[in-house]
């Protein structure tokens, strides 16, 4: 496999994501620094450790490149799509503006009962803000 993509002058770390393209699983990181190695240098050798982590910590710093656990590295394009981080954040940011909308209510309620009555019910608001954070463990586990 290896001897398909040899190439004089290729860099490891393009020569690792040639290899992980033609043999279409992930690898472990020494088996496919060795072939990465071999097909960028033409070398059968065994690279020594230094080259290794160089070539380890590259692999680890380019993007095309995922971490499949237990020492294993395939390519982020077989990954399924990953969630954006933008996205994440709106979705938190939504969450608490409506968590606080409801707590905001319950309290505007309370305050006109109070006003009405001349008494604070602070155990309706824990009750309220109980039943909240009962609705969002839902929504969460849903």
């Amino acid at each position: 496999m290896a001897n398909n993509l040899s190439k004089n002058n290729i860099d490891e770390v393009d020569a690792a994501y040639l290899v992980l393209k033609t043999t279409g699983h992930p690898l472990h990181y020494r088996e496919l620094i060795e072939q990465a190695t071999v097909a960028a240098k033409g070398s059968a050798t065994r690279p020594p450790a230094y080259v290794i982590a160089d070539i380890h910590t590259r692999i680890n710093l380019d993007s095309r490149f995922v971490h499949a656990g237990k020492g294993m590295w395939g390519l982020a394009e077989w990954s399924p799509q990953r969630i954006n981080l933008h996205e994440v954040e709106e979705t938190a940011s939504s969450s608490d503006t409506q968590r606080r909308e409801k707590l905001l209510a319950a309290i505007q309620q309370d305050l006109e009962t109070e006003e009405s009555s001349g008494i604070a019910d602070s155990d309706h608001l824990l009750e309220v803000e109980h039943e909240i954070d009962e609705e969002e463990d839902e929504e969460v586990n849903a």
